[in-house]
């Protein structure tokens, strides 16, 4: 079998003669097969220096011909340009092409009407369906490179439900990122429509229907924790602005990373004041995932068997994690029943000192241990984290289970209206509701007024360093585009 590639411009005449010879090839010699790759004018250029640059080969014009040796792993041998392709066919086959330069220029303006017409055709069935369009910022980071592949694994945020991804990077970041985006291309996920990434901050957000704030934006050792709680400020309230005249009026926001999160959360819908109280969340997942997998390591059972863990509080700063209302499914012991009867994890652990001393010194320190084990930060537990917390909001949850999640106080606990704080919650209908039934003791309570106290004093300093930032901000810079155009 000889399998040759005939690559040129839609409306290059030498293309157009290439191609008729190969046609002809094809007809006459049963085991010759060509494939085709026209291009427009205006993207050939650099399609042929790519093309070329990655086996090695010199050329300069349109077409591009080659023949892979499928005997030998499909490598492929450069021909060259129209005259190389005649005269190999010719000496091959003893087959040529007596095409006139009148007949190349007609069918190249033919094959140019046809590129443009299956152009079109593609563009009407693209259009058909709508692609949720999600932002990833600090799109470098490597919670977002695991986020960008589980997310386009379908099942997420609906089943046949395309995803188009904008990810937002910094500049000295370009390159990194579009190898990411090459790896995450190559798993030919069917429902990745396209990725975008750029510089700015206007353009990865414009027209997206969910936005995944991933900043790692953790205090670095010699920075004061005012310094740190304005640098966030400018960073988030930048966001809520963008967010504000850019994206869709229905946009949903997930704030996740490192750093002020219950800040920045105020602050995005302090400034995206045209979205709903309900669109802007905080994933609490991580910290509750982890409370889950010390107490099931405790008493030997499966993660996913501890539920109803709740975490109070401030992601950025100080949480309660609160195990009154957790249980235990698929515990070993005297007394079994069905998959749905559970243990409370208390009686499991039988151990209140444990609980009260070294189960939430080693909660305290979790990160730091994972981080010195790995050699670098968390990445792909975090992702999953986010992950979930979106599939739970989009799909809701079976049963009566209860989650953590960050939230605008609508009044619940005594948390004052309008701060973003980590509540119990159950997922519905596309949506969450606070579960207000829950007894708070009065040690509890404590705790929270101690942690509200804490998040108002970051909005007051957080209010008295933002400065009104226009929505375009300074950003500059390229962008790219994988897996097909933006409209």
């Amino acid at each position: 079998m000889a399998k040759f590639v005939i690559a040129g411009s839609a409306n290059c005449p030498y293309f157009a003669r290439a191609e008729l010879l190969a046609d002809n090839l094809q007809i006459k010699l049963p085991d010759f097969e060509v494939h085709k790759i026209v291009k427009e004018q205006d993207e050939w250029v650099g399609w042929l220096s790519q093309t070329c640059r990655e086996n090695s080969w010199t050329h300069s014009s349109s077409p591009l011909i080659w023949r892979e040796l499928l005997n030998r792993g499909g490598r492929g041998v450069l021909i060259g340009g129209s005259n190389e392709f005649q005269e190999y066919a010719a000496g091959y086959y003893d087959i040529t092409s007596s095409m006139l330069s009148s007949d190349m220029t007609t069918v190249a303006s033919e094959n140019m009407a046809t590129h443009q017409s299956v152009l079109e055709e593609a563009e009407y069935v693209k259009s058909l369906s709508k692609p949720l369009r999600v932002c990833f910022t600090d799109s470098s980071n490597p919670v977002v490179y695991h986020m960008l592949q589980e997310l386009a694994s379908g099942g997420v945020v609906g089943e046949d439900v395309e995803l188009s991804y904008h990810l937002l990077v910094k500049e000295e970041e370009l390159d990194k990122t579009r190898g990411i985006c090459l790896e995450v291309v190559d798993m030919a996920h069917p429902l990745l429509r396209d990725i975008q990434v750029t510089t700015e901050t206007v353009k990865a957000m414009e027209g997206v229907d969910l936005v995944i704030v991933s900043d790692d934006l953790s205090q670095s050792e010699n920075e004061s924790w005012e310094t740190w709680i304005k640098r966030c400020a400018l960073v988030y309230s930048n966001y809520g602005s963008v967010i504000k005249q850019f994206a869709s009026p229905d946009c949903k926001v997930v704030v996740s990373g490192r750093g002020a999160l219950n800040l920045g959360a105020y602050l995005i819908e302090r400034e995206a004041d045209n979205l709903g109280k309900r669109n802007v969340v905080i994933s609490s997942r991580l910290p509750e995932n982890r409370a889950k997998s010390t107490i099931a390591r405790r008493i030997h059972v499966n993660s996913s068997g501890v539920v109803n863990v709740i975490v109070w509080g401030n992601r950025g700063g100080k949480t309660h994690v609160d195990l009154r209302n957790s249980s235990v499914h698929g515990c070993e012991g005297a007394i079994w029943g069905p998959p749905s009867y559970s243990r409370p994890v208390k009686d499991m652990v039988h151990d209140d000192k444990w609980l009260q001393i070294e189960y939430l010194h080693s909660l305290a320190t979790y990160g730091e241990y994972i981080e010195g084990t790995l050699g670098h930060a968390s990445s792909v537990s975090e992702a999953h984290s986010v992950v979930s917390t979106i599939k739970d909001w989009w799909n809701g949850t079976s049963g009566d289970g209860i989650y953590s999640l960050g939230v605008s106080s609508s009044g619940y606990y005594g948390v004052p209206e309008g701060l973003f704080f980590s509540f119990p919650v159950s997922f519905s209908g596309g949506g969450w509701t606070v579960n207000e039934g829950i007894d708070i003791s009065e040690e509890l309570q404590e705790q929270l007024s101690e942690i509200v106290q804490e998040l108002q004093r970051e909005v007051e300093v957080a209010s008295s360093s933002i400065q009104p930032v226009p929505a375009a901000g300074s950003d500059t810079g390229g962008d790219m585009v994988f897996g097909g155009e933006q409209d």
